[in-house]
């Protein structure tokens, strides 16, 4: 096994804080080029900005990180295109690294799965954000918009939302939301709904359902999943979500929007969302795991209140 590089070095020293208390955090940022790396409880999760195969000594080198944060498996994900081919898989990982594992962020737990699109199940720069979520849901009724595994809404189930509904467009991650809610047993506090999130606030304003919170995280670009449906772009279509959104949200509500769009930056974002007509502040970010010192965090997020 090699040596564990000296960047690969420095950045685990930055981080030793949130290795002690973290078993979920970003180990690799910007520190290595054309690769990030997460760790996922038991399992490292790398990420590859670069079309040319991982070379032998970089898969080493993955070996050696893992032996520093005392775990034991590797995957290797190639960030493909998905515009371009959106079909289209590269992956490696060490020997016998589980295809499925669980990990744990504060005191709930995930299914990671490798073999589902680029992430394993967990987008660790939202970490901050699910603590605040969790800080701020008790007594709420929370719809989660663009649930993927439905974490923000287990956040708020735990947190002591009275009423926690996952809305997504893929039936698998819906599927994937009720088997983490099952794992720690918060089933009877969360509903999953298979509809497009637009046609889902459309049918609370015929009905005027209202929530307490509401959470957005949306994709940047998406195509239409179903007949009624459009292809969504971020920059174009969250500020009228955003309105539609705030029409079923109760006085004294809030609504939690991000986004990891790389189009646009915190002020060109904060100038869309200042138009929808509610007090906006800004939210937390990501965790100290994300940032650098020369670039503006890719995740930009707000706090709307009503």
């Amino acid at each position: 096994m090699s040596e564990l590089p000296a960047d690969w070095q420095s950045a685990l020293r930055r981080r030793q804080a949130l290795l002690t208390d973290e078993r979920c955090l970003r180990l690799l940022h910007r520190e290595v080029p054309s690769l990030r790396c997460d760790r996922f409880d038991t399992v490292c999760w790398a990420y590859w900005y670069s079309e040319a195969d991982p070379s032998d000594e970089i898969r080493s080198h993955l070996d050696a990180l893992c032996e520093a944060v005392g775990v034991h498996h590797w995957h290797l994900h190639g960030m493909s295109d998905r515009g371009k081919d959106p079909q289209h898989r590269r992956h490696w990982s060490s020997s016998e690294a589980p295809v499925e594992w669980r990990a744990t962020e504060a005191d709930l737990c995930f299914v990671m799965r490798a073999d589902r699109g680029q992430s394993p199940g967990l987008f660790l720069d939202q970490r901050i954000h699910r603590r605040w979520v969790r800080e701020h849901a008790s007594g709420r009724r929370v719809a989660n918009l663009f649930s993927y595994t439905g974490a923000f809404g287990l956040a708020a189930a735990s947190g002591g939302a009275t009423q926690v509904e996952q809305i997504d467009v893929s039936r698998s991650y819906l599927d994937w939301s009720a088997e983490n809610a099952q794992l720690n047993e918060l089933s009877g506090h969360t509903t999953e709904a298979r509809v497009d999130a637009g046609l889902f606030l459309q049918g609370c304003r015929k009905r005027n359902r209202q929530f307490d919170a509401i959470i957005c995280d949306p994709p940047s670009f998406a195509r239409a999943s179903r007949r009624g449906t459009a292809t969504w772009r971020v920059v174009d279509d969250l500020p009228r979500l955003v309105e539609m959104a705030l029409e079923s949200l109760t006085e004294g509500g809030w609504m939690l929007v991000t986004s990891n769009h790389e189009g646009w930056s915190q002020t060109q974002m904060a100038d869309g969302l200042a138009k929808v007509g509610a007090r906006v502040e800004p939210a937390a970010g990501p965790g100290g795991d994300f940032e650098t010192a020369e670039d503006e965090s890719l995740l930009k997020g707000f706090i709307l209140w009503r």
